[in-house]
């Protein structure tokens, strides 16, 4: 998912190195999948706390800005399938004249069902008939009445997670809102250190810093959102039952990789890195085999 995240960007214009937020446990995994595709990231910044998207946009903003003139940052995270790279490439490409015109842009997908796992942006203009709108509001995740009636009306749509600006209006509207934000993590950086290929922020900086989504720090109080929409099939991977339903199956809804045996079971997703696992009369479970767990 990491590799996909930069692969299918290959074919932007102006296209520089990525700047990675992770945290310190899967500082390796981040290195070594880099390395598997010939990419050297700009920088692998680590985290010593989640502290949600809002800082970690911030961190790569002042870093980009450091590094580049006046940069655009595209902001992604590593857990979305797109399904069509070639449309998704055009929409970030139309998305670019938006940000270059200083406007604080993200994605919106046309709902197929009322998810209560995502949130929603209600736009101005109807996004099923229109590229593009001005933003009303984001809804964070609601409960399933609420989402049936969203998906009634044709300027709900869901949040990708997906923005696009330039790092220097995004911190120039950042400070309005949340300047704390902005002046912990400019600290973080100024006392963090190198190490190998990664650097470390300041812990005892980092760890003030508030924990906030970019969509309640900025973007659902800004005057200068935007959404596009977004149709190349996205998903989010972030649940098992994603997973699943981006998983091959069988004719009895069972998804199996590894060292599997099923009988009599349905819907479930079955993964072994090991040993043997037997499933008699399951539904609707998640069963995983690792070197050190069971789940």
């Amino acid at each position: 998912l990491l590799q996909n995240t930069y692969l299918r960007l290959k074919g932007l214009k102006n296209l520089s190195d990525p700047i990675i937020i992770s945290n310190e446990d899967q500082r390796f995994i981040v290195a070594e999948q880099m390395l598997e595709i010939k990419v050297k990231p700009n920088s692998i910044l680590l985290e010593p706390f989640g502290r949600n998207t809002a800082p970690a946009t911030t961190l790569a903003a002042i870093k980009a800005l450091k590094d580049y003139e006046n940069p655009v940052l595209l902001v992604l995270s590593s857990d979305h399938k797109i399904e069509n790279e070639k449309e998704f490439r055009q929409v970030i490409e139309n998305g670019l004249l938006e940000a270059n015109k200083g406007r604080l842009v993200t994605f919106g997908i046309i709902p197929h069902g009322p998810e209560t796992g995502y949130g929603y942006i209600q736009s101005y203009d109807d996004l099923f008939e229109n590229a593009s709108s001005k933003i009303k509001r984001f809804i964070e995740k609601p409960k399933l009445e609420v989402a049936k009636e969203f998906i009634k009306d044709k300027h709900y749509v869901w949040n990708s997670g997906i923005f696009l600006f330039k790092a220097s209006r995004f911190l120039e509207e950042l400070k309005k809102f949340e300047p704390e934000i902005v002046k912990i993590c400019k600290e973080s950086l100024s006392k963090g250190k190198n190490d190998l290929d990664f650097f470390r922020l300041n812990k005892e900086c980092f760890r003030k810093c508030p924990n906030k989504p970019i969509d309640i720090a900025l973007m659902e109080r800004t005057k200068f959102g935007t959404v596009l929409s977004l149709k190349a099939g996205w998903d989010d991977i972030g649940s098992w039952k994603s997973v699943w339903n981006n998983s091959t199956k069988d004719s009895y809804g069972n998804s199996s990789k590894g060292n599997i045996i099923v009988k009599e079971s349905k819907n479930c997703y079955f993964r072994s890195e090991g040993r043997l696992v037997v499933g008699i009369n399951l539904n609707d479970l998640v069963i995983l085999e690792t070197n050190d767990a069971i789940l």
